[in-house]
């Protein structure tokens, strides 16, 4: 059982915009600036906590020293210690933690502002603290991502959409410096528009065509492929809400596997071959029937929503560290009745499919289950759950049992119980 503050916010963060006009005009087209988005925003973290979840294990954090590291734009990796913060000064250099909306119901709640999208879109929160004048380089962004001006004020300098998206790596190298020196090698041509050997990739041509100052509440959006700089004009505080959808080979690759485990292994067949000239040559005949073969694959909706919805809400970086409920029925609903409050854990994926038959993922799991589409809804749409909501739904009290067996929710302490 634990007891976190909860943010009441139900607004949608879209300033002066409808959902609909962002949806239209914005929404994996063009960037747009929202001034206020979050009115009077007051963080959820402080700079020095942030820096404490970086301390963790299990925590993915990163430093970056554009001056005053090894070299250059030096990446090291988390978990840091204390010392390692005493030692760096007051300019050019930036921590990021990852996944911090798994570690902060509140930064959760911010995540949850932004329900018009799809849950099944969202990555993560990622939060960054920058001393003055430090920033992480020009770069380019595989995933739509809203900018939210945390504390403090930055400088974002963004240019002219390229047609092609960013690594998705967050801009670091996959062969980054495990060595401890610079990263090493010749860059592929798919990264010829960056500067050779940086921990960090920065693009080598960046000309910003538009010039936006934020301060705390403001956010920026910006769709996949925008380039953009950011630059801390005092030390400040930015939470990156990422929305990262699956590449085409990601989800090939992975429905092959899942129609090989689900129908078993289906070969290429020739039944209607004829003799052939040339031996050595493929024809069209050949083409035909591997695309026939391709094709047959299940596209009835509610197999391919079997599918899908393991394979969208499969946790992106790990599971999420829970915590299990080892306790009887009985009591799960004694101590529900006592507190009032239960919470969907901050790191799990959920989201449902509502066909022939109504389909509950969580975490790339189906769920065995007996609710009803309204239930699904206010189960998957609903962090946080009263016992007054639900103490009369037997299915749904059990499901929430089960969840909680298993970790993926808690019961919450009344807020005045947290002293």
């Amino acid at each position: 059982m634990r007891g976190e503050p909860r943010l009441q916010m139900n607004n949608t963060p879209l300033g002066h915009l409808t959902i609909e006009d962002f949806l239209a005009n914005y929404w994996q087209k063009k960037p747009v600036l929202i001034r206020q988005a979050f009115p009077d925003f007051q963080s959820p973290l402080e700079p020095d906590e942030l820096a404490g979840l970086s301390l963790q294990e299990g925590v993915l954090s990163r430093l970056i020293l554009e001056k005053g590291g090894d070299y250059p734009w030096q990446l090291r990796s988390g978990p840091f210690t204390e010392a390692d913060f005493d030692a760096l000064g007051d300019h050019h250099w930036t921590v990021l933690v990852q996944e911090v909306d798994r570690h902060v119901p509140a930064v959760a709640d911010l995540f949850d502002r932004f329900d018009f999208l799809p849950g099944w879109r969202k990555d993560d929160v990622m939060v960054s603290f920058a001393s003055h004048d430090a920033g992480v380089g020009a770069h380019i962004d595989s995933y739509d991502v809203f900018l939210l001006q945390g504390s403090g004020r930055r400088r974002w300098e963004i240019g002219a959409a390229q047609d092609s998206n960013g690594p998705t790596d967050g801009g670091i190298r996959a062969s980054g410096s495990a060595s401890g020196g610079p990263a090493q090698g010749k860059l592929s041509t798919a990264e010829s528009n960056y500067i050779e050997g940086l921990d960090v990739r920065i693009l080598a041509d960046f000309e910003p065509t538009e010039v936006f100052e934020l301060e705390p509440g403001d956010m920026l959006y910006l769709p996949p492929g925008v380039p953009h700089n950011g630059v801390a004009l005092e030390p400040c505080l930015t939470y990156s809400f990422g929305f990262l959808a699956p590449t085409r080979s990601e989800m090939v690759e992975d429905f092959a596997g899942w129609y090989q485990r689900r129908f078993g292994p289906t070969r290429y067949a020739d039944q209607d071959l004829i003799a052939v000239e040339q031996s050595g040559q493929i024809t069209s005949d050949d083409l035909n029937r591997v695309l026939r073969l391709l094709q047959q694959a299940p596209l009835e909706r509610d197999l391919l929503a079997e599918w899908f919805g393991a394979f969208i809400t499969r946790p992106q970086r790990g599971p999420a560290d829970t915590e299990e409920f080892e306790g009887s029925y009985q009591e799960f609903l004694d101590d529900f009745a006592d507190c009032q409050h239960w919470r969907r854990h901050e790191g799990i994926r959920v989201a449902f499919w509502a066909g022939e038959r109504l389909q509950l993922f969580v975490d790339g799991d189906q769920i065995e289950h007996e609710l009803s589409q309204d239930q699904l809804e206010f189960l998957t749409s609903t962090r946080e759950i009263s016992f007054d909501q639900v103490s009369n739904q037997d299915e749904l009290t059990k499901l929430l049992y089960s969840f909680t067996q298993r970790g993926w929710g808690y019961l919450l302490l009344e807020d005045n119980d947290n002293g």
